[in-house]
């Protein structure tokens, strides 16, 4: 082999030890979302996760700090880039609807990842570098909430209220009960999660507490368009 020949092989070496490496990673990444799944924060151990990616217990230790760090990484991953692709309110023209779409899109990403928002809420009170990854996650959704809320006043299709503080209650709403349904299975312990009823509960709560009463509220009178319905302080 000529010189000009083992340079031109060393990139070709170089990018197959990159892929390598970014499939460990990737084999790590699901072993370690599969256990923290199934096991929580606590129970899981660094043993647990290599055994379940077929990996030598050091190999870990190339691609994470420790066991928070992997939690962290999933976490980011599912969760977070999940989230971050489905959840969205449209509030402009049908403001029930766009709730009702958000709702929707949160508790499904819930429902395919519910062992890991255990894994979450649980490890919050662990480890505070989990804990500021879980309030992250909250303000986000609190953002969102508060600039559709904030635009529904600037157009006058609001009553005043403090955005972000309304934001944050409805968002903590949302969030536990996913939790108590989908993962305890209140309130009806052993039937059927009915993600759909929930749906509906929590889309006429949270539209009746930021839009007060509403047209079809009233005796005799019809379903009116509502986000053009009465307000109320």
């Amino acid at each position: 082999m000529t010189v000009d020949q083992s340079q031109r092989g060393e990139p070709e070496r170089t990018n197959q030890r990159h892929e390598q490496a970014a499939t460990t990673r990737r084999q790590l990444l699901a072993a370690a979302g599969a256990v923290f799944e199934t096991r929580g924060y606590r129970a899981t151990t660094v043993g647990a996760i290599t055994d379940r990616a077929s990996t030598a217990h050091g190999t870990f230790y190339l691609y994470f700090r420790n066991k928070e760090d992997a939690f962290c990484q999933v976490v980011e991953s599912v969760i977070l880039d999940e989230l971050a692709a489905s959840i969205v309110l449209p509030l402009d023209h049908d403001p029930r609807r766009g709730m009702e779409q958000g709702i929707r899109s949160f508790l499904a990403v819930y429902h395919r990842h519910d062992g890991l928002w255990s894994a979450l809420l649980e490890g919050a009170l662990q480890s505070p570098r989990v804990q500021e990854l879980w309030l992250g996650l909250r303000r986000d959704l609190v953002l969102r909430l508060s600039d559709a809320f904030e635009a529904q006043q600037r157009a006058g299709r609001m009553r005043p209220l403090d955005t972000t503080m309304v934001a944050h209650a409805l968002s903590a709403m949302l969030e536990w009960s996913a939790f108590t349904h989908l993962v305890l299975g209140e309130p009806r312990p052993g039937a059927p999660r009915d993600t759909e009823t929930l749906v509906g509960v929590l889309t006429d709560l949270w539209y009746r507490s930021v839009y007060g009463s509403v047209a079809e509220d009233a005796p005799g009178s019809g379903a009116g368009d509502p986000g053009q319905s009465p307000l109320s302080a």
